[in-house]
């Protein structure tokens, strides 16, 4: 068992630990900052994949700004009572076997699929850099889109906000 393997297995418990939790806690603030976790594990793993261009949008897009969204949706939420936001649990049982139906089927597919861990040796051209001239040439008209179809979101989602407040 190599220091990879021993990586592999603690990165691969930063993520499953924290997700047991979230899937038990009745408090909303508490799954959230263990979701956080979960997320810096996966990308911890991008990093021993060799993939660190994901590694720094996991951190960046979902351990960043997913969670303070998520956080702050919290926080503003009118509530009810003083007390703290929890939550109640439904159809656990229910929840749980599909959840280990998906797992079963996701872990028989990865097996099945012959996926193998990268080699140590990394190309000359950096990953960023590739991507980027990638973007910026051969996928240029796709990389427009996606930029319209999330200025339109972000305009919609304004619209939205300005609309409820004066309700």
């Amino acid at each position: 068992m190599g220091i990879s393997d021993v990586f592999t297995a603690f990165f691969g418990l930063m993520i499953v630990v924290p997700v047991l939790y979230l899937l038990f806690t009745k408090n909303i603030i508490r799954a959230a900052f263990a979701f956080v976790i979960s997320l810096l594990g996966l990308a911890a793993t991008y990093v021993l994949l060799h993939a660190e261009l994901m590694a720094v949008v996991q951190i960046m897009i979902y351990a960043g700004g997913v969670i303070v969204l998520l956080i702050f949706g919290i926080m503003l939420t009118k509530r009810v009572s003083d007390e703290g936001v929890f939550t109640q649990h439904r159809s656990v049982v229910l929840g749980g076997t599909v959840c280990a139906v998906f797992f079963l089927l996701l872990t028989k597919w990865t097996l099945s699929s012959g996926l193998t861990w990268p080699n140590a040796e990394v190309s000359d051209m950096d990953q960023v850099r590739k991507i980027g001239v990638l973007f910026l040439t051969d996928h240029l008209i796709a990389f427009e889109v996606i930029a319209f179809l999330l200025l339109g979101a972000l305009v919609g989602a304004a619209f939205l906000a300005k609309k409820s407040g004066n309700a």
